[in-house]
């Protein structure tokens, strides 16, 4: 009788989780992870890690003596040593972007949180709560500019979709090729260099680059100050692209018109932290991927993966290098 495979949870539960557990059935234990102790005392007697953004440090892989395969059940690898665990034959493996849905989850998100903010659907809860009628009064998307920072999967699937609502779409991203605005739908695009100019003209600003060293804090206080008062900024990539001091500033002077967010500095965010209790920001708890017939997907693969690796085969999707990952966004 083949030896029972214990796949450990290297952070919070999350449903993609828990779906692999269900497509894996009894020959596997999915183990909860216990957020009282590190993760270095709890991967003994792990064979599979699945990883989110917990760090995955050498010293972790270290302490898992069965580990044979650490999977990514998303796109995006944050703080894992591949380099380390490649060094001792453990694969680190993804869900690539290109078998999911293209990056249309994410820009259907980045459409719901555009509108709540302009619609000011906070405000309308209120006014539901105080019995007010006709109040207040909302924006319209029509015929404003949508900035993107950034243009892989998800950016680019934002573009027909805001302008499906008669937006005017501007766009940077690092490399710019002749004929690519106009594929692309595009009224303007340029370089990274030209950001400056794509703040002051956006109305709403979108948020779609990976973190690394380029992109952390790359909408700072400088950056923010030449935003309209008028606009809106939406980020859907990581927590730590915007200083978060300098965001919460903006928003409490009224400097910036508010904020849509679905990543945050550390996750789970705190609920009593200052930036929820703001009016003008609509706040989501990291979902703007995880529609159900996404995390069907990627938990199908990453249970495929977990049992390749189990048989003796060499696994699918396998990451040499984490800044190939973040160049797939």
């Amino acid at each position: 009788m083949s030896e029972t495979w214990l796949v450990k949870k290297a952070g919070p539960s999350l449903a993609i989780e828990d779906m692999i557990a269900r497509i894996l059935g009894p020959e596997f234990v999915v183990e909860e992870f216990d957020p009282a102790r590190s993760l270095v005392q709890q991967v003994d007697k792990a064979h599979v890690l699945l990883v989110r953004s917990l760090p995955v440090t050498r010293e972790v892989i270290d302490a898992a003596p069965r580990l044979r395969l650490i999977q990514r059940p998303g796109v995006h690898l944050e703080a894992v040593d591949v380099g380390y665990a490649s060094a001792r034959g453990i694969p680190v493996c993804n869900v690539p972007a290109t078998l999911t849905h293209g990056g249309g989850d994410v820009a259907e998100h980045v459409i719901f949180l555009a509108l709540a903010l302009a619609k000011k659907y906070r405000e309308a809860l209120a006014s539901l709560d105080a019995r007010r009628i006709g109040v207040p009064s909302t924006h319209v998307l029509r015929g404003k500019v949508f900035g993107l920072v950034g243009l892989g999967r998800t950016g680019s699937a934002v573009v027909g979709m805001a302008r499906g609502f008669g937006m005017r779409v501007w766009a940077v991203k690092r490399t710019v090729s002749e004929g690519m605005r106009e594929a692309m739908g595009l009224e303007w695009l340029k370089t990274h260099d030209h950001l400056p100019e794509l703040l002051r003209q956006s109305d709403f600003v979108s948020l779609h680059v990976p973190l690394n060293k380029e992109t952390e804090g790359m909408i700072g206080p400088a950056e923010i100050a030449l935003m309209k008062p008028s606009a809106f900024l939406i980020n859907v990539a990581r927590g730590r692209v915007v200083d978060r001091a300098a965001l919460l500033a903006a928003l409490g002077a009224q400097r910036l018109a508010g904020a849509g967010l679905d990543v945050y500095w550390n996750e789970p965010i705190d609920p009593n932290d200052s930036l929820l209790a703001l009016p003008n920001v609509i706040a989501t708890p990291h979902i703007a991927n995880m529609t159900l017939e996404t995390i069907e997907t990627i938990a199908r693969v990453s249970a495929d993966n977990i049992r390749r690796v189990q048989a003796g085969l060499p696994p699918m999707h396998q990451i040499l290098n984490s800044s190939n990952v973040a160049n797939q966004c």
